[in-house]
């Protein structure tokens, strides 16, 4: 009877581990417009308002290497959900977005479904529903 009810417990264990990890998808974002071909393009992929746009509270993030005007990353095991991507150019590849003495930024930048250049966007007007596979294009403001 033990043998019995351990083999369930095991399948179902099985069962729910796999059932997890079949939601999970890739996210892949690419950039286009890069000015300069130098620095670094960092990318954050962001599961809510709280933290969105900045760097380090993202639910992923990479840095990319410009090679070309237009580069690519993906984020994989993502779980379904709300996202928004946010990107910025760092050229000088100091680690963060560089501003003048106004707080106006001196590198390029976007987010998901381009939201306006024209100060930060809200994580609503920047989200999207992601489930599977998704690609997201971009393009950098300067």
């Amino acid at each position: 009877m033990k043998k019995v009810v351990l083999s369930l417990i095991v399948a179902v264990v099985i069962f729910l581990v796999s059932a997890v990890y079949a939601q999970a998808g890739t996210v892949t974002v690419e950039v286009s417009e890069i000015k300069e071909i130098k620095g670094l393009i960092s990318v954050g992929l962001y599961s809510g308002e709280k933290g969105f746009p900045d760097k380090g509270k993202e639910y992923k993030g990479k840095d990319v290497k410009v090679t070309a005007g237009t580069v690519a990353c993906t984020f994989e095991d993502v779980p379904d959900g709300t996202f928004a991507v946010g990107v910025f150019h760092d050229s000088n590849s100091n680690g963060k977005l560089d501003k003048n003495f106004l707080g106006i930024p001196k590198e390029g930048y976007a987010f998901s479904n381009n939201a306006s250049a024209i100060g930060t966007p809200a994580f609503k007007d920047a989200s999207f529903e992601f489930t599977d596979s998704k690609t997201i294009k971009i393009k950098m403001e300067y």
